[in-house]
């Protein structure tokens, strides 16, 4: 896949997806299909989103966290089919173009778009002024096709990042994932931890996480780990580690069943599958010993309880 993270390229007869894609939830998923079948006409499959959140250069706003961070939406993508990932730079020139410039010289002119595929609510240009009335009146003009997809119903309610974040922010992973159309997963290099695990038999990994990333409450989860090509099980703690130390710094541990490599400095990717229980201060380590391996037994039956439905 091409990875675009700057303004200057250059394409042809391309097939493009427009939007923010955070989540590339099951709403998402039907924009790329249709690129996706665009590449029978002889046309490339792309992405077009934005490398920040537009309220970050509209309003100076960090506080909205990202479902995926770039690269995590980079690997999906990917693995996706997406032949073309263009995350174009959202700067304060580039949110004052018109709709009509937008079109015509970032979409035409340099993507390419022979096809353009977005959802019905989709606003885009100065002010959030365009719109599929925008696209339309263009498309005979500057010769591409316009794809509208109905925005998707599941359970009665629109699927949207917006529901899918307040699923995460309950911890509710079941629903969180149904919308996603995957497993929310969190991505990092392993590094070093301060290893308590090792020695009261639950060791565990410690994974790096970007500060704009959006993580559920915290707490333990049954998660599923991906490391390289290997998949295995285990049980993730996100929290601050009250028991151990005193600290606001949250930080993502996973014990993995039964598994004793060496893996630090790899990229690991770790599916939340299910919340198990609240982050919780015991009087001891021999409690949260105690705990954990209760946590532990928990997750593995958890798993073989799933495998059998």
């Amino acid at each position: 896949m091409e990875y675009i993270t700057n303004s200057d390229f250059h394409f042809k007869d391309t097939a493009v997806a427009l939007g923010k894609f955070d989540g590339i939830h099951c709403g998402h998923q039907l924009l790329m299909d249709e690129v996706k079948k665009q590449e029978k006409e002889g046309r490339k499959s792309a992405v077009f989103t934005f490398d920040r959140p537009t309220r970050l250069t509209l309003s100076g706003d960090h506080s909205c966290k990202q479902i995926y961070t770039k690269e995590e939406r980079r690997k999906i993508l990917e693995k996706a089919g997406i032949s073309i990932l263009i995350e174009h730079p959202f700067t304060k020139e580039f949110a004052a173009l018109s709709p009509e410039k937008f079109i015509r010289e970032i979409l035409v002119k340099k993507a390419g778009a022979r096809a353009i595929v977005v959802g019905t609510d989709f606003r885009f240009g100065k002010n959030r002024s365009g719109g599929i009335e925008h696209l339309k009146a263009l498309e005979e003009e500057c010769g591409y096709h316009l794809i509208v997809i109905e925005k998707l119903k599941m359970d009665g309610q629109d699927v949207s990042s917006t529901r899918i974040r307040t699923c995460l922010e309950n911890g509710e992973m079941e629903k969180a994932n149904y919308l996603l159309g995957r497993d929310y997963s969190i991505s990092g290099i392993v590094v070093h931890g301060n290893e308590l695990g090792r020695t009261i038999q639950v060791p565990t990994i410690n994974q790096e996480i970007s500060s704009d990333k959006l993580v559920p409450p915290n707490g333990v989860y049954v998660s599923r780990i991906h490391i390289g090509d290997e998949v295995y099980s285990g049980i993730t703690n996100i929290g601050v580690k009250p028991t151990v130390k005193d600290t606001l710094e949250k930080t993502v541990e996973t014990n993995i069943f039964d598994f004793h490599e060496d893996i630090y400095g790899r990229d690991v990717t770790v599916e939340l599958l299910h919340f198990h229980r609240p982050e919780t201060r015991f009087s001891s380590i021999e409690k949260l010993q105690k705990q954990l391996l209760k946590d532990v037994e928990f997750g593995k039956k958890f798993v073989v309880q799933s495998k059998c439905r």
